[in-house]
């Protein structure tokens, strides 16, 4: 059904929703309860298999991320970013995110996002060299899911995050933008080093297709 690639890692998930994984164990993100022992074939997560619930989304970083059918969220490996805010060695549902439906996932390095079927968005992690890539208006590292709050009025499509900057679109299309402003479309391209746009700010003349 899918593979994601993680840091010196894969996982797998079949057509039945079981998740493999193999690799090095790196901060547990293979999710079989070690750090230091790798796995040169796909191993089924056990713990994952124990919840009886079928995973239908995932992606990887140093952790491990993953949606079932219901929209329940889960996650493991890195603490900075598995939205527990410290290591877990096998698949646990995050609890802040424990009473709300989450439709999409998305992670890049060591900063994660999460979209609600209401079309809320969620950033957690570290971003590079200060870049405000979480959106949240300060330069600091968020251990757990927090809602960014600038785009309260935004219904949330899709998002895609990396450790200098985030794009967001709307369900309109409208594409917003945060992080460093060399890279955000935003113009200004010769603007000095550090240069951050810090809370969520729209592109201008752009709008984009979004899947269902």
């Amino acid at each position: 059904m899918g593979v994601a690639l993680g840091h010196s890692f894969t996982l797998a998930v079949t057509d039945a929703g079981e998740v493999f994984s193999f690799g090095s164990s790196w901060f547990g993100a293979l999710g079989h309860g070690g750090l230091s022992v790798s796995e040169v074939l796909p191993r089924r997560i056990e713990a994952q298999a124990e919840t009886g619930r079928q995973f239908v989304a995932f992606p990887a970083g140093q952790h491990s991320l993953a949606l079932t059918e219901e929209g329940l969220f889960y996650g493991w490996g890195d603490g900075r970013t598995n939205g527990h805010g410290q290591e877990q060695r096998t698949p646990r549902q995050v609890a802040a995110l424990a009473d709300v439906r989450v439709s999409l996932v998305y992670a890049q390095g060591h900063s994660s996002c999460a979209a609600t079927q209401k079309g809320r968005l969620y950033t957690w992690g570290q971003g590079y060299s200060n870049s405000f890539n979480l959106g949240h208006g300060v330069a600091a590292s968020q251990p757990t899911p927090k809602r960014v709050e600038a785009l309260s009025g935004v219904q949330v499509a899709a998002a895609a995050i990396f450790g200098t900057h985030t794009l967001v679109a709307g369900e309109d299309g409208a594409v917003w933008a945060f992080g460093q402003r060399a890279v955000l479309g935003l113009g200004e391209a010769d603007a000095p080093p550090g240069d951050n746009v810090v809370l969520p700010t729209p592109i201008p003349n752009i709008r984009v297709r979004t899947l269902p």
